[in-house]
């Protein structure tokens, strides 16, 4: 015969744990220094001089393609932050940078709640993930217009911001991951 057990009640400190006022308000904290961070970083542009950083910034990736294009077997010539070869022509502008997605992901890292050297670290290694993948995704438009130039469009505009959005939210989570279990420890 089953003798049946009467339920003990749930404290009220493990039901607020389990998603009560308490992780409410966490959510809350993160999401307003969020905010207020993406809204400060969206400024970032009207900084004085800023416009010089980015240029210099620009040229560097322009190198780095350039290179990597080279590596790859591709003839192709630098002049400021274009790169060309008789079968494609490529500007990396401001908007090809990156630098926003890269300032997105900062705002995530400095809203969570860690240690201020856990976001150093994780603002530096999301900073060179999505910059290499940034990297990846002008060679790849690079080769879409010099093979197939009626894709261009489609890859530059359609499916490389989205996999540039996913690629960071998928560093983003990495590092929520990283942090979380690093303040349990």
């Amino acid at each position: 015969m089953a003798v049946a057990r009467a339920k003990k009640p749930v404290s009220r400190k493990i039901a607020g744990d389990a998603g009560g006022s308490g992780s409410r308000n966490a959510v809350r904290g993160f999401m307003l220094r969020f905010a207020v961070l993406s809204l400060v970083f969206a400024l970032v542009p009207l900084i004085p001089g800023w416009d010089g950083l980015e240029s210099r910034y620009l040229s560097v990736q322009a190198v780095l393609v350039n290179g990597l294009l080279h590596l790859l077997g591709q003839p192709t010539q630098l002049e400021g932050t274009t790169v060309f070869s008789p079968a494609f022509r490529m500007t990396i502008a401001p908007n090809c940078s990156a630098l926003g997605i890269i300032l997105f992901f900062s705002a995530t890292v400095l809203a969570y709640p860690a240690r201020a050297k856990r976001k150093i670290v994780g603002i530096m290694a999301g900073f060179m993930a999505i910059y290499a993948l940034n990297i990846v995704r002008i060679v790849t438009i690079y080769f879409t217009g010099a093979r197939w130039p009626e894709r261009l469009h489609g890859v530059h505009e359609e499916l490389w911001p989205s996999l540039l959005i996913m690629g960071t939210l998928f560093i983003s989570g990495v590092w929520v991951y990283y942090a979380s279990n690093q303040r349990t420890t």
